[in-house]
């Protein structure tokens, strides 16, 4: 199918395809279903607009799996596992420096159900140096993930890849971006495909019912990130700030009323709480921004998918498919510099590291 494109882009994308077709060819089946049944029906048992668009989206989520799928997407997978050991890594340290603390210097040889301080200190260094190690590749994985976005025309600094790689919504924005070039890539080819069935109608018909389903997925995809946003994270930090902003009242009374030789403690805690709420906020704008963006995105694309359904359930002939599949493809590549995140560089390595915390937060709650 993927004639049109590079051979390295068409190689990768051959795989997806495959992946996809059947899915897609499914969902189009119950696409032409969809205007021979009713609005609404209160038998169950009946068809209608809801129940075959709620089996199209079942198709379409697995769709997603699968076109979120990329060089992008893997490397990002990679830094996450990395992330998820080291986590591992310091909970087990601090666990075995607790352990520590009340172990004996020594064991006997059929005690082998206890630990002694020296087999402790042991482990404790072994993971210390698999944390360290793992950091390095997790740098070495940025790098390449830089690389990865720039070949698709996405033009940041590594400074700028960090964020993405610590915010709590990176997965997310790894998958949006390549759910999106792998759909654009598609749709060139649908197009094309739809111009060379030429009188065909049938067969023009189906190409343009998947290229309308592609702009379906895009707008699902959009709508769920949205939502994660506004209703997970966004929520969070708010909570995240308003208790932190209790804690500083009670630590800014503790400052006036308690001992002068305690004052410096409290202090630096009133420091620590600050930088807590500062970064939050920080957070907070950013997802929002990048909300925001999504929003955009999906607004410039819901018009395209709109067109395209009414003309698919009403096509005469191809040529009108194939005027209006050109029109979405230059929507699509109006809205590509939306597909980029609002990365931000971090002011200091005290901010990063709190920005870093608050994902840890963010990613416990889930």
């Amino acid at each position: 199918m993927l004639s049109s494109v590079s051979s390295s882009t068409a190689a990768s994308l051959e795989g997806v395809w495959s992946e996809v077709h059947p899915l897609l060819s499914e969902a189009v089946l119950e696409l032409n279903l969809r205007g021979s049944v009713p609005d609404s029906s209160w038998n169950p048992l009946k068809e209608d607009k809801g129940s075959v668009d709620s089996k199209i989206n079942k198709l379409l989520d697995e769709c997603i799996e699968i076109l979120g799928v990329s060089g992008m997407s893997e490397t990002k997978d990679a830094i996450r596992d990395l992330q998820s050991d080291s986590q591992y890594c310091r909970e087990k340290i601090a666990e075995l420096k607790t352990e520590r603390l009340a172990a004996p210097k020594k064991v006997k040889k059929w005690e082998i159900w206890k630990n002694d301080v020296g087999s402790i200190n042991e482990k404790i260094k072994e993971l210390t140096i698999r944390e360290e190690e793992n950091g390095k590749r997790v740098d070495d994985l940025i790098d390449v993930l830089q690389d990865e976005m720039r070949k698709i025309g996405m033009n940041v600094e590594r400074e700028q890849v960090e964020t993405l790689v610590y915010s709590v919504t990176g997965d997310d924005d790894v998958r949006l971006v390549s759910v999106f070039y792998n759909v654009k890539l598609i749709t060139a080819e649908l197009q094309r495909m739809t111009s060379e069935a030429n009188e065909n109608i049938e067969m023009a018909k189906r190409y343009y019912g998947m290229h309308t389903l592609l702009l379906r997925i895009l707008i699902n995809l959009y709508e769920n990130y949205e939502h994660t946003i506004d209703d997970v994270y966004l929520v969070r930090i708010e909570e995240i700030i308003r208790k932190q902003e209790e804690l500083i009242h009670r630590t800014v009374k503790k400052i006036n009323s308690e001992p002068a030789k305690y004052r410096g403690v409290y202090k630096t805690n009133l420091a620590a709480q600050g930088l807590t709420v500062r970064t939050a906020k920080m957070y907070g704008a950013y997802l929002d921004r990048n909300r925001r963006r999504i929003e955009d995105a999906r607004e410039g694309i819901i018009h395209e998918y709109d067109v395209a359904l009414n003309t698919y359930e009403t096509v005469q002939g191809a040529n009108s498919l194939i005027a209006l599949m050109r029109n979405a493809n230059a929507m699509l590549d109006r809205i590509a510099e939306l597909q980029t995140p609002d990365l931000m560089v971090f002011q200091n390595s005290e901010m990063k590291n709190e920005f870093i915390k608050l994902t840890n937060r963010l990613n416990s709650q889930n």
